[in-house]
C-alpha cells in the first residue's frame, strides 16, 4: 500500500502502519456492528527476535540469523505522526492526479474528483530531517507537474530550504512567472500584506533583507529615528561577517567624506557614554547619512534588488 511506503521513506522503515481487516464488535445492547476495514490503523515494529536452538540462533542457508515472524505494537512520536498524516494526504492526491489525468470523463473509475480545483497545503516539512525535506519537496514538485490544468497547489511553509526546492523543481524562475511565490507579512497594526516575491528564498527570507527594508521605509518617510541607526549597524556587522571583512566599518571605505566621522554618528546612536546620558535626536544630516550609509551597502556589496524584470 502506497500509505506505508510513503510513511518509511519519510519516517522509519523500522514501523509498518498496519491497517484493520473487518471485524464485529458488540455494542452494549448485545448488538452486532460491523468496523469497517482501514478504518483503524496501528504501528508495528518488527524486533530482532530470533529463532534459536536451545541458546544458539539458527541460521538460513546464507549464514544469517533466522528472525521470528512476530511483532510489538509500538506508540509513535508526534513527529511521526505528522508524518503518516502526510502519507496518507499524499497518497490521496497521487490518487487524485491519476484519476483526472484520465481525459475522457466516463472512463474515470471515480467521479468524486471532477470538481475538484485547489489543493492546500500547510507547512509538511516541520517533523522532518534536511534530506527528507529536500525529498518530500522534489516529490510534491513531481506531482505538481504531473497534475492537469484543473488543479491549483496552494503550498505555506516556514521553510527557507522547503521553499527553494520548489522554487527550483517547478523552474519558477526559467519559466519567467512574474508571480506564484508570496510572501505574508504582518502590519504594526495587524493587518496583512501578501508581497510577491521574485527569486529563491534567499532573496526573501532572509533577517538581513528585513533589516533592510525597515531602513528603506525609514527613509522614504522621512522617519529616521535613534534606533535607525542601531539597525543599520547591524546590518553592516552582518554584510561585514558575511563578506569576511574583520570590522564593519571595513565597509565604510566606499563611502565618499570621512570614515571617522561615520563611524561616531553610528556609535552616537547606538552607545551612550554614560549611562545617564540622554541621547539627543538624530539632525536632518544625520538622517541623511543613514540613507547614504545604506545607499554604500546596497550599491558597493552586491546587494540583490527585487526588479520584476528578474521574474
Amino acid at each position: 500500500m502506497d500509505i506505508v511506503n510513503n510513511f518509511q521513506k519519510y519516517a522509519t522503515d523500522r514501523v509498518t502502519p498496519a491497517f484493520n481487516a473487518v471485524y464485529q464488535v458488540t455494542d452494549k445492547d448485545g448488538k452486532k456492528i460491523d468496523v469497517p476495514a482501514n478504518s483503524e490503523v496501528t504501528f508495528r515494529v518488527n524486533p530482532p527476535n530470533l529463532v534459536t536452538e536451545g541458546e544458539e540462533p539458527i541460521v538460513d542457508e546464507d549464514g544469517k540469523p533466522i528472525v521470528a515472524e512476530q511483532y510489538d505494537v509500538v506508540k509513535i512520536s508526534k513527529g511521526e505522526e505528522s508524518n503518516f498524516v502526510w502519507s496518507v494526504f499524499f497518497t490521496l492526491l497521487e490518487e487524485v492526479v491519476s484519476v483526472l489525468n484520465i481525459a475522457e470523463v466516463g472512463d474515470r473509475p471515480t467521479d468524486q474528483f471532477n470538481g475538484l480545483q485547489y489543493v492546500f497545503v500547510d507547512d509538511p516539512v516541520s517533523s522532518l530531517d534536511e534530506n527528507h525535506l529536500i525529498e518530500l519537496a522534489v516529490n510534491l514538485a513531481d506531482l505538481i507537474k504531473a497534475a492537469p490544468s484543473q488543479l491549483n497547489f496552494v503550498i505555506t511553509t516556514h521553510s527557507p530550504l522547503f521553499y527553494n526546492v520548489l522554487h527550483n523543481e517547478l523552474d519558477l524562475k526559467k519559466q519567467g512567472k512574474k508571480e506564484g511565490c508570496y510572501l505574508l507579512e504582518r502590519l504594526e497594526d495587524g493587518s496583512f500584506n501578501l508581497n510577491v516575491k521574485y527569486g529563491d528564498a534567499n532573496k526573501s527570507f532572509s533577517y538581513h533583507l528585513h533589516l533592510k527594508k525597515v531602513l528603506e521605509e525609514a527613509i522614504a518617510g522621512n522617519a529616521v529615528e535613534r534606533y535607525h541607526f542601531t539597525l543599520l549597524r547591524n546590518l553592516y556587522e552582518k554584510t561585514a561577517g558575511f563578506l569576511g571583512y574583520a570590522r564593519w566599518s571595513d565597509l565604510l571605505d566606499t563611502v565618499e567624506g570621512s570614515k571617522d566621522a561615520y563611524v561616531r554618528a553610528i556609535n552616537t546612536f547606538t552607545h551612550s557614554a554614560l549611562s545617564n546620558e540622554q541621547v539627543r535626536d538624530p539632525s536632518p544630516a544625520e538622517k541623511n547619512t543613514v540613507k547614504l550609509l545604506l545607499d554604500n551597502l546596497v550599491n558597493n556589496y552586491a546587494y540583490w534588488q527585487q526588479d520584476e524584470q528578474n521574474g
